[in-house]
């Protein structure tokens, strides 16, 4: 029997590389002008520096400036703790950086704080801070925080006392605002979406509204929208969701840059070396990867034909959403509906190499329908729904393009009746570059029974789908019509534009389906998170 070959073990962390001291001695280290120090890719300048031996502290003063790649930290000062001079690396303790009067720059972001921290326990923080998309803005548009920290392992930032201001006028003020930042792997950058609703439509008129996360007790992360209409009110929805088994199905890993390098410091089952190595690693440049995997998506809502995404292992989440007066069309019928609640228990079980697979779900709860045709005609029932669905694995067609099935049932039982969906999808799409493709997909469905709501039943029994997508410069244009293979006829159709400015990215969505108009506003570039 051959042996087995020893497994490869990283190359050990690199010392540091300091200037020449000033002065020296067993309690103190001095540099008096022209302090340097670098340690891998992160490079640090300052007039003047002092090192304390006992406490392991180096304090740099008069225009320090950090870099890691293209991204620069300027500060009045920085204490670096944790540093152990006489091992040339810094202590297995933890160490962390702290700047005063701190600005950093992450193209294209801004941000100025009274302070800047970034700690291998407790991540980054920064106080009394102004965010603005860009170190040369306008006043287009800016975030101004009391605080702002990062939740190791998650990516998640947190905002206190948070104002938005649009061309220099306040327009909201949170106490608490979480998000997530979107990553773009086609721009190498990650975007944030500000949580601000503002659409119009037939049904409801001019809405205006905000979008929430939250994460409330247990763990279970969720959403909490608030609209206030015109025509309708308010409606509102709450939705958390808890994974039981297994792991939400999250991106490719990517190296960490400046201000989250050490996002998961706090995983004490790693090494020491693997917990500090992605700090001291600048992200390399990414050649645009035309896969269909990484390809844009449109900007308007998603289409309903989208495959099932990569997981390797089984999973098990719980969905539990509250819903009260939100409107819903199908197909020349308006209505507002409710949730009251709902509970969702959704599994799946991966096929080979993570694609396709058995997908179910079971749930079901009290629900409210209210027409809005001029007859005030309103349905409340019980409703159980169950499915069980199956992708088959993505056949390539070619290096940018794919082609995937499903086939599911979907049975839907009240009180007095029931209501059964056999469906067949199959869909293909072609990215042609990146920010341009095309996805095209038809849906041919039988059903069964009859059910009390019109929000359960299907618009059409056989359709046919095409989306796409292409950049024009700095504006995006993205296509998507639905069509009746029964009746030949085109009944949704929508166009999303999306202009991409040096700091900004407004969005804007017409829907032919309850004449629906969209606007959203995003921050693009936040490589600093």
């Amino acid at each position: 029997m051959m042996d087995q070959p020893p497994p490869q073990t990283p190359a050990p962390l690199p010392p540091f590389v300091l200037s020449n001291f000033s002065s020296l001695s067993a309690k103190e280290l001095r540099w008096d002008r022209e302090f340097s120090f670098v340690w891998g890719d992160l490079k640090l300048l300052s007039g003047k520096a002092s090192y304390v031996v006992k406490d392991k502290t180096l304090l740099a003063e008069g225009n320090v400036t950090a870099k890691l790649g293209t991204e620069r930290v300027e500060g009045k000062d920085l204490k670096i703790t944790g540093l152990d001079m006489a091992a040339r690396s810094v202590s297995k303790e933890g160490f962390g950086f702290y700047f005063t009067d701190a600005k950093l720059f992450s193209p294209v972001l801004y941000i100025a704080g009274k302070t800047l921290s970034v700690s291998s326990e407790t991540g980054a923080e920064a106080r009394r801070l102004l965010f603005v998309p860009g170190p040369d803005p306008k006043g287009e548009i800016e975030l101004s925080a009391d605080r702002l920290r990062s939740q190791p392992g998650s990516g998640r930032l947190f905002f206190e006392n948070a104002t938005v201001r649009v061309l220099g006028n306040r327009l909201i003020t949170l106490p608490r605002l979480g998000v997530t930042p979107r990553y773009d792997r086609k721009r190498e950058e990650q975007s944030l979406v500000l949580p601000i609703i503002y659409r119009t439509s037939r049904v409801s008129g001019v809405v205006a509204g905000v979008r929430l996360p939250f994460a409330p007790v247990g763990g279970a992360p969720g959403t909490f929208i608030v609209e206030s209409t015109t025509l309708q009110g308010w409606n509102v929805l709450a939705t958390a969701r808890k994974e039981l088994l297994g792991q939400p199905t999250s991106p490719e890993s990517e190296e960490p840059n400046l201000f989250t390098g050490v996002r998961n410091a706090t995983q004490k089952e790693r090494s020491f070396e693997e917990r500090v190595r992605p700090f001291i690693i600048a992200r390399p440049p990414v050649a645009p990867d035309l896969s269909l995997r990484r390809y844009a998506q449109a900007l308007s809502a998603p289409v309903v034909l989208d495959p099932l995404p990569l997981q390797s292992k089984p999973s098990l989440a719980l969905e539990a959403t509250v819903e009260s007066n939100r409107e819903f069309v199908r197909r020349g019928a308006f209505l507002l509906r409710s949730r009251l609640p709902e509970a969702v228990l959704t599994g799946r079980i991966p096929g080979s190499k993570g694609e396709g697979g058995w997908l179910a779900t079971l749930g079901g709860g009290p629900a409210r329908e209210k027409f809005l045709d001029g007859s005030g005609k309103q349905v409340q029932a019980d409703r159980l729904i169950g499915s069980l669905g199956w992708e088959a694995p993505r056949i390539k067609l070619s290096p940018h393009s794919q082609a995937h099935a499903l086939l599911r049932q979907t049975e839907q039982r009240y009180p007095h009746a029931h209501y059964s969906i056999s469906e067949l999808r199959l869909s293909t799409d072609y990215g042609f570059a990146p920010q341009t493709g095309l996805s095209g997909g038809v849906a041919l469905r039988r059903a069964q029974g009859k059910s009390p709501f019109l929000f359960d039943t299907l618009e059409a029994l056989s359709e046919a789908q095409l989306r796409g997508q292409t950049q024009l410069g700095n504006l995006t244009v993205a296509l998507m019509g639905r069509w009746d293979l029964r009746t030949r006829q085109i009944f949704d159709q929508e166009i999303a534009l999306g202009w991409r400015g040096k700091t900004i990215e407004p969005r804007l969505t017409w829907r032919s389906q309850n004449q629906q108009v969209g606007f959203t506003i995003n921050l693009p570039a936040l490589t600093g998170f």
